[in-house]
């Protein structure tokens, strides 16, 4: 089961704020000009310990700073609200998916959605907030998942499409109810295309569903060449799956090529 635990935190949004320069300009400028080393600290590190703290009370004294926090205090409310109406349902599919017990517990901070963060920051701690979840409530409670799993695999690439797999993508679908998802990290592209044969049996994916898949990634592959390793994959729980698909040499055994479609530019600059 997956737990979330939602509040807010001055000190991790304000350092926030400073690693992503999001403050007024010449805010900006007087910090860089007075604290310049902690300043750089924090843009490499935002919870570096060697920094000047009076840096952080600087911007947690200044009037936009409070209104920051006063919108991530009322964000904090609505996604609460949100979360505890799906987190059944969401932690249902999780179930069905992992086919597994298991148990989850995060916290989950939120930033005021004109920041736009989101990121697990270890210490089963992530920073969430984001403008798309004022219109789209889905899009919150996918990428609460999301940051949420950081905190149960390990952090590699495969684990990370994975993940997106699970929420970007699946969980998407479910809370959508449709066909309604969220693109992923384009430079995770590749590795999505290389593990979907290997997740459409995990599955067990309906033939219309993997035709659906194919459509979306632009892909297409012959089922018959994997079914040697149905009896393997479709019983694993979702850590099995993970060491299995790591063992893997996409090298040897893949052979993916790239297709390009040209189009000519309506009204093209040239010269």
């Amino acid at each position: 089961m997956l737990n979330i635990k939602f509040n807010t935190d001055e000190d991790i949004m304000a350092r926030m704020m400073i690693s992503k320069s999001e403050m007024p300009v010449d805010f900006a400028n007087y910090l860089w000009d007075k604290y310049k080393i902690s300043y750089i600290l924090l843009q490499k590190n935002f919870k570096s310990n060697e920094i000047d703290n009076n840096i952080i009370l600087e911007l947690k004294q200044q009037s936009f700073f409070k209104n920051y926090y006063h919108e991530a205090e009322k964000n904090l409310e609505r996604i609460k609200t949100n979360w505890e109406k799906h987190k059944n349902k969401i932690n249902a599919f999780l179930n069905k998916i992992f086919k597994k017990e298991f148990t989850v517990n995060v916290s989950a901070i939120i930033f005021p959605p004109t920041l736009c963060c989101g990121r697990n920051i270890g210490n089963n701690q992530f920073v969430w907030g984001n403008k798309y979840g004022l219109t789209d409530k889905i899009y919150d409670l996918v990428y609460l998942v999301h940051e949420s799993l950081h905190s149960y695999f390990e952090n590699n690439d495969i684990t990370h499409t994975i993940i997106e797999n699970i929420s970007d993508f699946e969980l998407a679908k479910i809370l959508n109810k449709s066909e309604n998802v969220y693109y992923g990290h384009e430079d995770l592209k590749l590795l999505h295309i290389k593990i979907l044969p290997f997740w459409h049996i995990y599955l067990n994916k309906t033939q219309e569903n993997i035709e659906k898949d194919k459509k979306f990634y632009n892909v297409n592959y012959e089922q018959k060449d994997f079914v040697e390793f149905q009896t393997k994959i479709e019983n694993m729980n979702i850590d099995d799956f993970i060491k299995f698909i790591e063992q893997i040499n996409f090298e040897d055994l893949l052979n993916v090529e790239c297709a390009y479609s040209i189009k000519k530019i309506s009204n093209p600059r040239i010269g």
